[in-house]
Formats: C-alpha cells, sequence, structure tokens
C-alpha cells in the first residue's frame, strides 16, 4: 500500500488545474480568447448513468461563470454517429471564489468517450473537446452499490479530534458515529473523504463545511461523517512535515484515488449519490432530500 502524501498529490494533479484557474482567474495562455476549452474532472466513470463535473471557461483563462443556458454540452462515443445532448447542465457555485458546471451522462459503451462544448449564440467562439474514459466499473462504490460497511474513526477518549482529522476546528457532530453503526441505525448518511489540511485541490476544508452544515439542518435525520484521508493527521500536524502521512486503511477499501469524494448512502446501506471533487450543498441535497421523504 503507497503510505505517503504523494499518493494524492499525484492521483489529483489533473483536478488541480481545475481549481487553480477556478480561484484566481490567472490567464496562462498567450492565446487569445476566441475559444472555449473543457475539462472533465472526474477519474473514475463506469457504465450506466455518471455525475460528470466540468470546467468550462475561455482558452484564456477567463471563467464563463453561470451561464448554462449559453451552454451545449454533447457527448458520443469516437466512431459512432450518435450524439448525445446533455439536458440538466447545472453551475455549482463553490463557497469561496469560481465553480464548477456538473452534467449527468449516460454510458453504454467502454471506451474514451469524446465531450464537446459550444457557444450556441456566438459563431466566433470556437468550440471545446474533451474526453472521459468508461470502464466496465468504477473502482469506488458507484450509484446502487452496496457501501462497504467499514468501521470510522470517533470522537477519542481523550475528546482529542486533532488525533483523527486534520481539520483546523474540527466539528465533534461529524466524528459521533462510526460509518457501519450509522448504517446499521437505520437512517440515511452522508460520508465524505478529505484532509482538509493537505488537500491538493484546496476545497477539503470548504467540503467539511459543507457537511457542518448538512448535519445542523438535518440533525436527527440523517448521519454525517467526516474520514480524514491519513492516518496519523496529528503526527502531520506536529511535525510539519506532511510526507510522514500514512493513507488510512478505510480508503484502500472505498477504492478511490483523488479527494475529496462524499457519498449519500440510503437506509438500506445502497449508495444513492457519488461525488468526486468539490459538491456543494444544494447538489448533495439533491439527493439526500428524496432519501430523507422516503424514510
Amino acid at each position: 500500500m503507497i503510505n505517503k502524501i504523494s499518493l494524492f498529490a499525484l492521483m489529483s494533479l489533473l483536478l488541480l488545474s481545475l481549481f487553480v484557474v477556478g480561484c484566481t482567474g490567472e490567464a496562462t495562455s498567450t492565446r487569445e480568447p476566441d475559444a472555449l476549452v473543457v475539462f472533465a474532472a472526474t477519474s473514475d466513470v463506469g457504465l450506466g448513468s455518471a455525475r460528470i463535473p466540468l470546467n468550462i471557461q475561455m482558452i484564456d483563462g477567463t471563467r464563463i461563470d453561470d451561464a448554462a443556458d449559453r451552454l451545449q454540452v454533447t457527448y458520443s462515443l469516437p466512431g459512432s454517429d450518435e450524439t448525445r445532448v446533455v439536458s440538466d447542465l447545472k453551475w455549482r457555485a463553490w463557497p469561496i471564489r469560481g465553480g464548477i458546471y456538473t452534467a449527468t451522462m449516460t454510458f453504454d459503451r467502454v471506451g474514451l468517450w469524446s465531450i464537446k462544448v459550444r457557444m450556441p449564440d456566438d459563431d466566433s467562439i470556437l468550440p471545446a473537446a474533451s474526453g472521459v474514459l468508461v470502464k466496465s466499473a468504477t473502482e469506488a462504490p458507484d450509484i446502487g452499490d452496496d457501501a462497504p460497511l467499514t468501521p470510522t474513526k470517533t470522537i477519542p477518549v481523550d475528546g482529542d479530534l486533532r488525533a483523527i482529522t486534520s481539520a483546523p476546528e474540527p466539528d465533534p457532530d461529524l466524528y459521533a458515529i462510526s460509518f457501519d453503526d450509522a448504517v446499521a441505525a437505520g437512517k440515511p448518511v452522508v460520508i465524505s473523504f478529505s484532509t482538509p489540511a493537505y488537500c491538493q485541490s484546496g476545497t477539503c476544508g470548504p467540503q467539511t463545511d459543507v457537511l457542518s452544515k448538512l448535519a445542523e439542518r438535518y440533525k436527527g435525520r440523517a448521519s454525517f461523517i467526516h474520514v480524514e484521508i491519513f492516518d496519523n493527521p496529528a503526527e502531520m500536524l506536529a511535525s510539519g512535515d506532511p510526507s510522514l502521512g500514512i493513507e488510512a486503511p478505510v480508503i484502500q477499501t472505498w477504492g478511490f484515488h483523488t479527494e475529496p469524494w462524499t457519498f449519500v448512502v440510503d437506509s438500506s446501506g445502497i449508495v444513492a449519490g457519488r461525488f468526486e471533487s468539490f459538491a456543494t450543498l444544494d447538489e448533495i441535497e439533491e439527493y439526500l432530500i428524496p432519501i430523507l421523504e422516503r424514510s
């Protein structure tokens, strides 16, 4: 097992470019802003329907925020004449500057699918293309799968939350119950895996903040759990040396290689929502509320 912080540094490299540009808005290209660019910020897609986060901007780095009504997103398998149109493109504003678009795409063949974005109301702007690799099955649990009934760390006997999380100001409510016990209790669970102090994308802190807000809003109706990516956050923080980080064994069980990841699990232990990279409060609620209404 890879036991150094470099695991997530390497696997999050592709996502990092998205967040740096999204948060700073700095241009890194000398080309004229006459074309779109698109990047699918996802690494684990299987057959069936999937949430695809899309970073869409101008080629010079200029952001195109909250413009879903001006953009057309299509996708297709290379070599196929069939083009599918995304019908639910949404802008997701982050609690800090910037945001991302999300789209639901349905894949029925394994391979490298093409994603294209154009702005129909402005023919002077060249369209953009990207791709997403679709596998026969995902590595991390997919929607409809049984969630791994793993134990997760809870508040230590001495109450020192810094022993189990790198969050600067840990919320005790997010460590009140182990995931396996939460599922056994028969209530929905939202579980988020991240490392707030060492997140390569810079969104893990905001993600745990979202989790805390949800925990307050739906207290008693569902469980909300944060899982630290590293097994020894106190040692890392005390030494100031992130290379000492040891990957928590639970990460191997859940099977992902980037962070943050968040899952909505229903009262039967079935994955109902799945989010790679940052997910807004509203987006998580879109999957959580229907479960609560059925409970």
